[in-house]
Formats: structure tokens, C-alpha cells, sequence
């Protein structure tokens, strides 16, 4: 089975505002979205709020003001204690861009959205502006048995280590011929690593089978440096069957993702 990876980089408030061009492309991009073409109540009054954001952002942004302004109230007898339309078109918004980010916009670099009892809208950026794509990758090659017997054992522990890094982080398919696994790229804070290469990491493993014992030995190679970043071994006293083979690659997996949570790899 062919695997591939990838652990999403979580959210991170913006650093800086959003500059007038940004705040207009996401304002388009949202308004040609699924949830929000067919509604056409949600869009003027997202498109409000990001007006007057760019326009007048100093301005207080009050209650009395959306309704007049969006939905057509008369000032001269318009009483939000009386109609309700602010607060629930509102609401609406909120729970319509919580949607939004959770299906089509999951991968949105910008995310939009209205704190409880707030009118105003809040930006958050997933990256920082400018940040590249890329990300590493690990390429986990076939283990090697050292032992005379054992080499179906070191096998299916390579292929039960495949299946749990599969079961623990996001999937996806590639057309790859090893399993992939992709680092999160929020950890990093080198972006050169393994730059030039296909494979940023390599994990290599050896497997020991004797009567008694079993012992899987592990290591986590730089590409680009040629260095050992992360080194492990992996003891078990029960027979050598499928049941170790899962306890081994339970085990490694946890240590292993552990390791790339932690940051421990940067310089």
C-alpha cells in the first residue's frame, strides 16, 4: 500500500493587517465560494464588514448602523431592541464562515471570522506572508534483517510501521514507490533543510531476531547534511509474530512523531 502523509500546520494570528489588495481577494474569493454564491444577504453583509474595515476602520461599527446599511431599515423608526435582524443575519455569518473554513476553505491561507458579541471581523493568516509551499518529507526504507532468520519478520514490521504512520497523521495518496510522510511546516525553523533534494529525511531501520529477543534498531537521517538526527532501539522479549510486529511499530511510530512534534530536529 502506497501512503502519503501530511500533518496541517494549525492556524497562527496574523502578525500584521491584511493590506487593502489582500482584503479584497479574500473578500472575492469567499463571495464566489459554494456557501456564500447563493446567498445573497450573506454576501452583502460580508462585503459590509470588509468595507468598512478598508474604508472606515477608526468608525465604530454599531448594531443600528448594519441595519440601516445592509438591510434597508428606516432610521427614523428603526429600534434593534424591536428587530432582531442584525443579531441573527450576524450569527448566521459566523456560523456560514465556520462552515466555509471547514469544507471548501480548509486550505484558505486567510480565515475570517466574528467573535461572540462583536460585530467587527477578526483575520487570521495560516501562514506568514511570502511563506513557500514547501515542505519536507521522510522516507522510510525497507528494514534490514542482520540475523540469520527473520526476514519475513523485518518485512511485515516495515509494512505494520507503514500502516500506523497512515492511521496517525492525515492521508493522502501518491504515486510514490515508498511511504511518505510529510513534517509539519510550522515546526520548521530552517527553511533550507533538505532544499535540493527529493527526500528531506530518511528513516532507516535493522532488525535482530534471536529465540528470546527481538530488537529493532532505528535512525533518522538529515538528507542534506548527512547527518543522524533521531536514533532509537526497540526491544521485545515476546515471540516474533504479528503481535510483536504491531507492538514494535506502535511504539516507533509514537517516538517518531513525538520527535517531529517536539521540533527536536532544527538546528
Amino acid at each position: 500500500m502506497v501512503i502519503k502523509s501530511m500533518v496541517q500546520a494549525s492556524a497562527s494570528a496574523a502578525a500584521e493587517p491584511l493590506d487593502p489588495q489582500e482584503m479584497e481577494r479574500v473578500l472575492a474569493s469567499l463571495l464566489a465560494s459554494p456557501l456564500f454564491a447563493k446567498s445573497r444577504r450573506m454576501g452583502s453583509l460580508l462585503r459590509f464588514l470588509v468595507e468598512h474595515d478598508l474604508q472606515s476602520s477608526n468608525v465604530p461599527l454599531t448594531e443600528h448602523a448594519i441595519g440601516i446599511a445592509v438591510f434597508r431599515r428606516d432610521p427614523a423608526v428603526y429600534c434593534t431592541g424591536d428587530d432582531p435582524v442584525v443579531r441573527v443575519q450576524v450569527g448566521r455569518l459566523r456560523r456560514k464562515l465556520a462552515a466555509h473554513y471547514a469544507s471548501n476553505g480548509q486550505h484558505d491561507p486567510v480565515r475570517l471570522s466574528i467573535p461572540p458579541g462583536c460585530y467587527r471581523l477578526a483575520y487570521q493568516r495560516l501562514r506568514p506572508q511570502g511563506a513557500g509551499t514547501w515542505h519536507p518529507v521522510l522516507q522510510i526504507q525497507p528494514f534490514t534483517c542482520l540475523t540469520r532468520d527473520g526476514d519475513d519478520f523485518a518485512k511485515g514490521l516495515s509494512e505494520e510501521l507503514s500502516c500506523r504512520l497512515f492511521e496517525s497523521f492525515e492521508q493522502a495518496q501518491t504515486g510514490a514507490s515508498h511511504v511518505l510522510m510529510r513534517v509539519p511546516r510550522s515546526s520548521l525553523k530552517a527553511p533550507d533543510i533538505g532544499r535540493g533534494g527529493r527526500y528531506s529525511y530518511c528513516l532507516e531501520g535493522s532488525v535482530r531476531v534471536e529465540p528470546a529477543r527481538v530488537r529493532a534498531s532505528l535512525r533518522l537521517v538529515d538528507v542534506a547534511q548527512g547527518r543522524i538526527r533521531w536514533s532509537a532501539q526497540f526491544d521485545r522479549t515476546q515471540p516474533y509474530g504479528i503481535a510483536t510486529q504491531e507492538d514494535l511499530a506502535a511504539s516507533i511510530c509514537v517516538s517518531l512523531a513525538g520527535y517531529f512534534s517536539a521540533g527536536a530536529f532544527e538546528e
